[in-house]
């Protein structure tokens, strides 16, 4: 297998005030960060900077000292706060220079569509002497490539559109061309549930001290991302290495796996396991109310299964009359009597129960948050796990869900 170079150390900047002001979001560093990768360098830093000078040209200084090449996206319009060109002339000691060929382009440009060049767009046509310029047919701001003393600064518009076609058309080749033997870089998410972060850290913390291929962890609410990320000389080369590398993390930890793909939610794979074993459910929650019908029904297009509440209006008899149900504590043998109940009136495979405190004082079951008992009932098999908390706040709800979503999960990969 050929070794390839560690690659490019680079980072991104993005400029302007709307963005710190949460007015727009940062889609260009995203898809940015995700062009890089694709193309083996390696991104360390991303930076978000309003319309400041100074605060820029000390983002831009920094940079140079710790990064190969820094990307800045925005910036570069006709307007008093695009500061990026004048930002970047100071942090690489050189002065801006009038561009003949990018002015005769947004002449071009203007009278393309009739429009009147105002003399603020000549700004456009500024860039650092001895800087290569990148041409952007889609728009009226060039971008520009300053290759100074520590480093590479390369500038691109801020509008989606354009930023995308000069990263495309010339930002891209220039550093596969610099990379040279920098390879690519490929990465696998292995999804997983019924587990937390630090018992996945416990269990994989060898294989998380690796260089290449490397392991980390993304912790979203109850729930835990494993990524493997490999870095090769080919696609196929990089691939390898993550099977292998995955196939070591699944020996430790893959009864907790339920997906490798990105973004794919535990529902969405119950859902297709349901199907293809020609199987239903039937849920009874009290304290999460309604939140697991709501992520089935929707992972199953919309079909609606048999759910109740003890807020709803027509539970199942054998719940609505059992008065020492509803004034007990959460326990084992109460959530499995729901599992049980709603089964029965739903005509389902299973029957799946969450009670659970209300997380207030005096909650469903006048007790105060702190527990929530799940259970599964079907023909050949019961289950039962216990959740030490309680709570029906989007937080707890959420947390709940997929524990409950989890103990379903469990039994039907094993039972198709």
């Amino acid at each position: 297998m050929t070794t390839p170079s560690k690659g490019l150390a680079a980072e991104i900047v993005t400029t302007g005030t709307e963005l710190l002001l949460g007015e727009i979001v940062d889609t260009n560093a995203a898809w940015m960060a995700q062009q890089l990768r694709e193309t083996g360098v390696n991104l360390y830093y991303k930076t978000t900077v309003g319309d400041n000078e100074a605060r820029l040209r000390g983002v831009l200084e920094l940079g140079l000292k710790r990064s190969d090449v820094i990307i800045v996206s925005g910036g570069l319009g006709p307007t008093a706060d695009d500061i990026t060109r004048q930002a970047i002339a100071a942090a690489t000691r050189r002065p801006l220079v009038l561009s003949e060929r990018a002015l005769e382009a947004l002449r071009a440009r203007f009278e393309r569509f009739g429009a009147e060049m105002t003399d603020n767009n000549r700004q456009q046509a500024l860039i650092p002497q001895g800087a290569t310029l990148i041409e952007n047919p889609v728009g009226t701001a060039p971008g520009f490539i300053v290759e100074a003393e520590g480093g590479t600064i390369i500038a691109l518009p801020g509008v989606p559109r354009e930023m995308m076609r000069l990263m495309t058309d010339s930002v891209l080749p220039y550093l596969r061309a610099r990379g040279e033997e920098a390879g690519v870089i490929r990465r696998r998410v292995l999804r997983t549930v019924g587990i937390g972060e630090s018992a996945l850290d416990s269990k994989l913390g060898a294989l998380m001290l690796e260089a290449n291929p490397t392991v980390g962890l993304a912790a979203h609410t109850a729930q835990t991302d494993i990524r493997v990320t490999a870095r090769a000389a080919t696609v196929e080369e990089a691939e390898a290495l993550i099977d292998e590398t995955a196939a070591r993390v699944m020996a430790v930890v893959g009864e907790y796996v339920y997906s490798t793909e990105s973004g794919e939610p535990v529902e969405a794979v119950i859902a297709a396991l349901l199907a293809r074993s020609e199987r239903t459910v039937a849920l009874f929650e009290s304290n999460t109310l309604g939140a697991v019908a709501k992520r089935l029904s929707e992972a199953l297009h919309g079909a609606a299964l048999p759910a109740w509440t003890l807020a709803g209006p027509d539970l199942p008899p054998d719940l609505a009359e059992n008065e020492r149900l509803q004034g007990e504590p959460p326990s084992e043998a109460a959530a499995l009597r729901c599992a049980r109940t709603v089964r029965a009136a739903g005509g389902t495979t299973y029957g799946l129960a969450i009670l659970g405190t209300s997380g207030s004082d005096e909650g469903v079951f006048g007790q105060a948050e702190g527990v929530t008992w799940i259970a599964l009932a079907g023909d050949d098999d019961e289950r039962t796990a216990r959740t030490p908390y309680g709570g029906s706040d989007e937080q707890s709800a959420a947390r709940i869900s997929n524990q409950a979503l989890s103990l379903l999960w469990r039994h039907l990969k094993t039972a198709s």
